[in-house]
């Protein structure tokens, strides 16, 4: 691991280039004003919401997005914990999973690279979304869902202001997408969609959550995980091979109950 040397500037100043996993555990990339690249997890908060912050200021969008759901920019510390710690990790492992279960054909298609940091960068929007509305012990009302829903545009917009590929950022933006086009952020007629990435990184996030415990139900069993999957299979909003690479990936190292 890399360590941060202090600077005359403010040392909180730096910018986030990615996120990489190391023995299981994950860690964003910075580069200071000296061009030194830090590892850092999400627990040091003063350079995690320093960054966030810069964000903000480097993309109006983002506080145009805020203000029309009339969202104050509190950032959320919690959240980011959470992010870096639990289920950034777990989504990442169950995203590798499943591409690693593909066939070589699919796996040319897209770069191992590409979906590691966008499976462990792709909820960073929900540290500008209001923790009632987040931690909610209940079912979101229409409002509320609303608010919830952009935190992948959020996400989308802060990272632009990094230095992420264009191929991350779109998996960010839409990973609450399906096959049938049918999820958020709504695609425009003339827009293109990097589905196969889309299809492992939102895959990986509907498993990762459900076997997880949620303020508002308990943590589901891997069989429960997978049948509620296996239904969107049947609608057509998840591919079979994407799902026939989960439930490879699940069988063999998901070992808890």
């Amino acid at each position: 691991m890399f360590l941060f040397k202090s600077h005359k500037k403010d040392k909180y100043e730096m910018q986030l280039l990615g996120a990489v996993q190391i023995s299981g555990h994950s860690f964003f990339v910075y580069k200071n004003f000296d061009g030194e690249i830090s590892l850092k997890s999400g627990k040091e908060e003063k350079l995690q919401k320093a960054a966030v912050r810069r964000m903000i200021r480097l993309n109006p969008t983002v506080s145009r997005i805020l203000e029309r759901y009339r969202i104050k920019p509190c950032i959320d510390t919690k959240t980011l914990m959470e992010l870096a710690g639990g289920h950034m990790n777990d989504t990442c492992k169950v995203a590798m999973g499943i591409y690693s279960k593909l066939s070589a054909n699919l796996r040319s298609l897209i770069s191992e690279d590409t979906i590691k940091e966008a499976s462990m960068l792709h909820d960073l929007g929900k540290v500008l979304i209001p923790s009632k509305v987040l931690n909610k012990p209940a079912k979101l009302n229409k409002k509320e869902r609303a608010i919830m829903n952009i935190h992948s545009m959020l996400g989308y917009e802060l990272l632009k202001t990094q230095n992420i590929s264009e191929e991350t950022l779109d998996l960010v933006k839409y990973h609450h997408q399906n096959l049938k086009h049918s999820g958020y952020p709504m695609i425009k007629s003339d827009e293109h969609i990097p589905d196969l990435g889309v299809q492992i990184i939102s895959t990986a996030d509907k498993y990762s959550a459900l076997r997880e415990a949620r303020v508002y139900r308990r943590r589901l069993s891997k069989i429960e995980s997978l049948l509620i999957l296996y239904k969107e299979v049947l609608e057509g909003k998840i591919h079979k091979d994407i799902y026939k690479a989960l439930v490879e990936y699940a069988s063999k190292y998901d070992k808890a109950a």
